[in-house]
Parts: structure tokens; C-alpha cells; sequence
């Protein structure tokens, strides 16, 4: 946004250098990206009369002219301009002259001509974007003066950022409240003109449905306007704050919105139909955007409309059939609040962004509606005519933001700030609008109507803040309790490592499908009002969250899944609920693609197992698995208990065939899950030195009746091995001739190795024995020759 100096001068007497004016905005909280010096970028540039012109003797589009300054002696220029004449007043840049397009004035030759200037238009002084000739200065305009100084161009123009929460300072009524508070100047009420009312000009019918997005609305007609260019010097300010002039109505409308940062509207009378209502549009309802834009608006947002169309998307843009145009004769003029959720929703949905929306959305004065509508009025009478009627009024400004008032200990926010607050800041606030009040440690504050930033205490302590200066407040750091930092849970981390996709599913589940993994044993958490029949109970297992994603993806030709998720279950309990936090995998399909140098290989039971087993590992824990053919939901002989310690921490195991068809899945599906909960702590990694003496590696085959578990066999192995054992496995498993009914073959092989010496072949022998004296005993077994 730019504001000439000049504006805010209007409001408050600066007098400060420009500079620091620029110090203290920045100071304040506004963000000064720029300052512009129309008046000192044309120095140089006097005002010259032409009293001859010839042709160029060499150029037939180049005129000679000589020029009078004011010097002893006219100037002789070079221009191939053609809007001029004999006796024009025209600007000068002399020798020297530095102009805001960077062309620096030289003496030069022209087509063998010699010039000593050069004669500018309104482009080349920074006037105006393109010009098609020459500015031509009035006949009055004093010869040989300064033309910055002639045209009275502004001293300064700040470029200002104003940051989303400040609406009230996107205007200069807002900025120069700021600066006047803070070095205590006079600040200037608003002028709010009597009008006079034709008794003979109805006053519109207006009605407002969506009233919490209009709190507030008035319209008024003025007939017999007589729409022309607005006057120079309104054009000349809007230009200098970067805006436009499009026509007298519309130049004054812009003009009070830059001034007091009240958006308003005109709409051509002569094109409504009927009266006009401010509604949420119907969907697919069509508009017609002043920018060319044709749109199909959506139930919700909010319009102005009359009985036929919709003339205006409410705080952002008029319709194009209802603008205001040279044609115009009779106006309606709208002044109103617009909900600022409202304005910003529908801006982003649109993508529209307009001068009126940016004001809007951040939140506009509502004292300043009446305000503004009698402004405006005043205004377009005085310079393009017309009759105004009385005004219709829908809302009170009051009934928006009357009076917010906010309490807060004053030694919470000197906490806050890391410095005192002197009770001159309070001086500051009051003059921009607060009423403050201290009482001990207690301030209360009234907000003003037009910051709908300040609703906590903490927005006091920024406006605090803002009046102290933060390059003010001490640089410290703060005081902080010292803890010792949570180290990451790597539970994911590790099984994605290991090629698995995690995944998140829903803690809902239907009740059908949580009866698959779970007894119907009246621990279901069932939801009151579920949001749909797929999730009317709390989760008791996660994999059947698990199966419905590996079924989208099979079903989308995914030849193998490999899932992971980490979550928790709940179950209802006596005093409440339990919640188990678990890490759940999946594994179905293909774990190796068909290849030149391999096979297709479907997952089995072993490839989860050893996932779970490795991730395990990664925490620093071993695991048993013992089988377990009564776990709900899976396949009896290949389910198992997942034992670390001797506690039981997880489940794995083949889903049951009718499970798996009831997914619509073909191949083999296995799962797992481990309660982190009942986890042990893992053992840290120690470094462990290569073996420098060799190992002794012994088979035995045993006779075993069948059912043995093969985990137990292990842990009687490696309970009699002795302290040279150092791995113990099951190699071999056999039946059929040779081996009787009931009966199982079973290889053990064992490796025994010392770290001091070679074992002999007594320590072998020894270990050996004792392992067999071991498995005889307990399973009575008969060892095989």
C-alpha cells in the first residue's frame, strides 16, 4: 500500500524528516519497503515555453525547437514530439537532469543537431505509465519554475506492508492515528457532512437473509449524476498511492477507502430489478464479474442481488452489467460490514482478490459505514451533481464489535516482555483509541471498534510491545527448566528399513469385522453415534485394517504387500478401557518376483517371522515363538506366541483361509503384532572381537514323538551345552521308512568354540553328552546312529 506524506498530513501535523517518519513506522509494526520522492526525482525539470518550432532539416518526424527557461538565452532542443505548438508550456529536463526512468540529460547531436535538453511527457516524469505526446502545462504555469514544485508533487511516498492482522491501518486515517500517538500530535476528527435528502427520491428497498455475514448494511439513491473524470487533484493523489482513476463516482469511492478504510460500492439504478437483497447465493448460480470473469458460485456464498441476478459478490467485485459508466444517470451507493470469514473464504475459493476484499476480510470499522456513506455523498454532489434520497439501513454497528473489554495482571505481561511498562505507554495506547485503566496489578482495557486484532492479554503486550520499540527489549535468553530430551521412537523407522510400507488406518471398524481377531466377550467399545455402519466399534486388532488395504492393492495388481502400521487397540474394562499400543505388520503375494535368475516365491510363514525376529533384533531383544493353534482368527500349525523374557509381547501367524476369501484374497496372508507396551528394554550393542581360535561344529539326530515343540528342544540344548555353546538349530527334520508311527526325526547341530584356546576333543565330547543325557532325559528321546 502506498500513502504520499502529504495524505497523512491531512490527519496529523508531521513535521519529522522522512526519514525518521520511515524509523518510526518500521518501529510500530508496519514494514516500510520503500520511500518515493516524486518532488526530488524531476529536479531539473523546469517549466519551458516554446517559442519557435521548425523542422529537423535532416528528420522528417524531428522538430527544432527553441525553448525559454528563464535563462539569458532559450534553449535549443531536439523532439520528436508532435502534440505541441508555439507558446505551449511544456516540462524541461535540463543538462544533468537524473529522471525516475534513469535517463540521465546530456548534451548530444540529434541527426547532426545539437540539443541541450530534452522536453518530457508524463511517462518519462513518473505521471503515468505511457503517454502519447508531450504534458502540456497549463498557460498560467510560472516559466523557468521547478515543475515538482509547480504540480506540487508529493515530498514522500512510504510503500508500506501492512501485515494480515492490522486492517484498521490499511488507509491513512489508521496510519496517521499510529504516528500521532506515538509523538503525541493532534489528531483530526472525521468530517461527517450534513447532507440534504430530496423527500422526492424513494429510498431503496433492501433486505438482508444472511445476517450473521452482514451485520450491517446501507444504500442510498442519487439521481441526476452526470459521471465525468474526477478532478486533478483526486486523480493525482489516487496515482501517487498507486490506484487508477476509472471515473468521477468510482475515483471517490476509492479515494474514501484509501482515506478511511471503508470499502464501498455504486451500482448503476438504472439497471436494477427491483429491490436488493444480500443472500447466500444458490449453487451453480451465475455471475457476470466486473473483471470479465463469468462464474457458477456454490450455496454459501454470500451476494448482493436484486430480483433478477446477482449484482455483486458481497466485499469483493460488482457485476459487470451494473458498473458505473460515463452513461450513468442515477446511482444506488453501498456502505456495509461484510463477515470477515465470509469475504476471506469466498476470495480464496475464487481466487478474486480486490482493494475492497484485502480490507474486508482483515476487518473494517463499523463506526466508520454511516461515516463513509455520508462522505461519499457529499462528495459525488458537489463535483458531478445529483439529488440524494434518505438511506436504508439494515443492522447497527454497535451489535458488531461494541466496547470488547479485556483484564490481564500487568506483572504477567512485563513477563512476558522482559521489561517494565511505564505508565506513559498507557498515555500512547489511549491516544490510539484503548481506554486503559490500572488498578494495582490489574489492567483493563476497552478496545476500540476498529482492531479486531486485540483479543487475548497477549495482544495488549504487543501493542505494549510495539509502543516500548523492540530493539528496546533486552536480548536474553529465557530460563528454561533443563530436561532431558526424548529420544525418537524408531518402531517404524526399523520395519520400513526392512522394506515394509507403513501405513495409518482407522481406529473404527465395523462390528463384524472385529469379531474375526476378537471374542464376542461384551469388551467391544461401541460408539454412540458412529459415523457410518463401517465404524461403529473401537478397534481390537489391527489387522483388519491391514487386510482391507492389502486387498485394494492386490485388487490393483500389486503382486506382493508388505504392510506396517503402528497404532493402538482399545477394550472395554471394568473400571473403564485399556489401550495397548502395537506395532502390526502384514504379508501376502509375491516376495520375489520371477527373474532370470530366480523364480516366482509367494510370502510364507518364515518370511515374517524373520522380519519380526530382525526388528527385534534392532532393539536389542531375542525372541521365541511357540506355537499357539488357538489364536482367534488364524490358521491352527502356523500360529505362534512371540515370547521375550518369559513374557508373552505378540501374535503371529497364517490368516485363516475363510478369513482371507471373506477379503476377497487368494494367496496365503500372514500377520503379526507386538505389544511395545510389554516390551522389555533392549540390550545395548557391545563390540565383540572376532574368534581367533576355531569353532567345533556337531550334528545330532534324535527320534522324537511328534508334537514336540522345536523351541523347546532348543532351550534344553542350550541350557546343557555348556559355556562353550555358542549357536544351537534345528537342521533337519525327517519322517516316512524307517521312522515309526508317531514319531519324528529331528537334526540338532550345535557350535562350541572357546575364546582363549582350540577345544578339544574332550570338551566336544563333553558337550556333546551332555546335551544327548539332556534330550533323552526330558523328551525321551533315542538318539539315532
Amino acid at each position: 500500500m502506498k500513502l504520499p506524506l502529504s495524505w497523512l498530513k491531512e490527519h496529523t501535523p508531521l513535521n519529522a524528516p522522512v526519514a525518521e517518519i520511515a524509523d518510526t513506522l518500521i518501529r510500530l509494526g508496519h514494514e516500510v519497503e520503500g520511500v518515493e520522492s516524486p518532488r526530488a526525482d524531476v529536479k531539473g525539470v523546469r517549466v519551458g515555453q516554446i517559442q519557435s518550432m521548425q523542422p529537423h532539416p535532416d528528420a522528417d518526424k524531428l522538430k527544432l525547437l527553441k525553448v525559454d527557461i528563464g535563462e539569458a538565452e532559450p534553449l535549443v532542443i531536439v523532439c520528436g514530439a508532435s502534440n505541441m505548438g508555439e507558446g505551449d508550456k511544456v516540462p524541461v529536463a535540463t543538462i544533468g537532469t537524473s529522471l525516475p526512468n534513469g535517463m540521465k540529460i546530456k548534451k548530444g547531436k540529434i541527426r547532426g543537431q545539437t540539443s541541450f535538453g530534452m522536453c518530457c511527457s508524463e511517462a518519462e516524469l513518473g505521471l503515468a505509465e505511457d503517454a502519447a505526446g508531450l504534458l502540456i502545462l497549463p498557460s498560467d504555469a510560472p516559466v523557468g519554475a521547478e515543475v515538482g514544485d509547480y504540480l506540487e508533487l508529493e515530498e514522500a511516498v512510504f510503500d508500506l506492508s501492512i501485515t494480515p492482522n492490522r486492517g484498521d491501518c490499511m488507509n491513512a486515517r489508521g496510519i496517521a492515528r499510529d504516528l500521532a500517538a506515538d509523538a503525541d500530535l493532534p489528531f483530526s476528527d472525521v468530517p461527517c457532512p450534513d447532507v440534504s435528502v430530496d423527500a422526492g427520491i424513494a429510498s431503496p428497498a433492501i433486505s438482508v437473509s444472511a445476517e450473521d455475514d452482514c451485520p450491517l448494511y446501507m444504500a442510498r439513491r442519487i439521481e441526476g449524476v452526470r459521471v465525468g473524470d474526477s478532478p486533478l487533484w483526486l486523480q493525482g493523489r489516487l496515482l501517487a498511492a498507486g490506484q487508477r482513476p476509472v471515473n468521477g463516482v468510482v475515483d471517490v469511492l476509492n479515494y474514501l477507502m484509501l482515506d478511511l478504510g471503508q470499502p464501498m460500492h455504486a451500482f448503476d439504478a438504472g439497471t436494477l430489478k427491483g429491490g436488493v437483497c444480500i443472500r447466500s447465493a444458490t449453487e451453480g448460480e451465475a455471475f457476470a464479474a466486473l473483471d470479465g470473469r463469468e462464474l457458477k458460485l456454490s450455496d454459501g456464498d454470500l451476494v448482493v442481488a436484486d430480483s433478477s441476478s446477482v449484482l455483486a459478490l458481497a466485499g469483493i467485485m460488482g457485476s459487470l452489467h451494473s458498473g458505473v459508466t460515463e452513461f450513468t444517470a442515477d446511482i444506488l451507493l453501498e456502505s456495509a460490514f461484510f463477515r470477515p470469514a465470509r469475504v476471506s473464504t469466498t476470495r480464496r475459493i475464487y481466487a478474486m482478490v480486490s482493494e475492497a476484499s484485502m480490507r474486508f476480510e482483515r476487518g473494517v470499522d463499523p463506526a466508520m459505514v454511516a461515516v463513509a456513506m455520508q462522505r461519499a455523498t457529499a462528495m459525488i454532489t458537489e463535483l458531478f451533481g445529483g439529488k440524494a434520497g434518505e438511506v436504508s439501513i439494515s443492522g447497527a454497528a454497535d451489535s458488531i464489535q461494541g466496547g470488547q473489554s479485556l483484564s490481564c495482571s500487568l506483572k504477567r505481561l512485563q513477563t512476558r516482555l522482559g521489561v517494565e511498562i511505564p505508565a506513559s505507554c498507557d498515555a500512547v495506547l489511549s491516544r490510539m483509541g484503548f481506554d486503559v485503566r490500572r488498578d494495582g496489578d490489574r489492567i483493563d482495557v476497552t478496545v476500540p471498534s476498529y482492531r479486531h486484532d486485540i483479543s487475548i492479554p497477549e495482544d495488549i503486550s504487543e501493542e505494549y510491545a510495539r509502543v516500548i520499540g523492540f530493539d528496546a527489549i533486552p536480548a536474553t535468553m529465557p530460563q528454561l527448566d533443563i530436561t532431558r530430551p526424548d529420544i525418537p521412537d524408531a518402531s517404524i523407522a526399523s520395519a520400513v528399513a526392512d522394506g515394509f510400507v507403513q501405513v495409518i488406518t482407522y481406529a473404527f471398524i465395523p462390528r463384524n469385522e472385529q469379531r474375526l481377531f476378537a471374542e464376542a466377550d461384551g469388551a467391544d467399545i461401541e460408539l454412540a453415534n458412529p459415523l457410518s455402519d463401517a465404524m461403529t466399534v473401537m478397534r481390537r486388532s489391527i489387522w483388519p485394517g491391514l487386510l482391507n488395504i492389502a486387498r485394494h492393492n492386490l485388487n490393483r495388481q500389486q503382486a506382493g504387500v508388505a504392510l506396517v502400521e503402528q497404532g493402538r487397540t482399545y477394550v472395554r474394562t471394568a473400571g473403564g478401557h485399556d489401550e495397548n499400543n502395537l506395532m502390526a505388520w502384514l504379508m501376502t503375494g509375491e516376495v520375489q518376483r520371477d527373474d532370470w535368475f530366480a523364480a516366482a516365491r509367494q510370502a510364507d510363514f518364515f518370511d515374517l517371522k524373520g522380519a519380526v525376529e530382525a526388528w527385534l533384533q534392532n532393539r536389542g531383544l531375542s525372541a521365541r515363538f511357540v506355537a499357539d493353534d488357538k489364536v482367534r482368527g488364524l490358521q491352527p500349525g502356523q500360529s505362534a506366541q512371540v515370547l521375550v523374557g518369559r513374557g508373552i509381547v505378540g501374535r503371529i501367524g497364517k490368516v485363516d483361509a475363510g478369513i482371507a476369501d471373506a477379503f476377497d484374497i487368494e494367496v496365503p496372508v500372514f500377520v503379526a503384532e507386538i505389544n511395545l507396551d510389554a516390551l522389555p528394554e533392549g540390550k545395548a550393542p557391545k563390540f565383540a572381537p572376532l574368534a581367533e581360535f576355531p569353532g567345533v561344529e556337531r550334528d545330532l539326530v534324535f527320534l522324537f514323538d511328534r508334537g514336540t515343540q522345536a523351541e523347546d528342544i532348543l532351550q534344553a540344548v542350550r541350557k546343557a551345552g555348556g559355556r562353550f555353546l555358542t549357536e544351537a538349530r534345528i537342521f533337519d527334520l525327517y519322517e516316512g521308512q524307517g521312522v515309526s508311527e508317531g514319531k519324528i526325526s529331528l537334526g540338532v547341530r550345535f557350535m562350541l568354540q572357546a575364546a582363549d584356546r582350540t577345544l578339544t576333543q574332550e570338551d566336544s565330547d563333553a558337550a556333546m553328552n551332555a546335551i544327548t543325557e539332556a534330550i533323552e532325559k526330558r523328551f525321551s528321546a533315542t538318539l539315532r546312529g
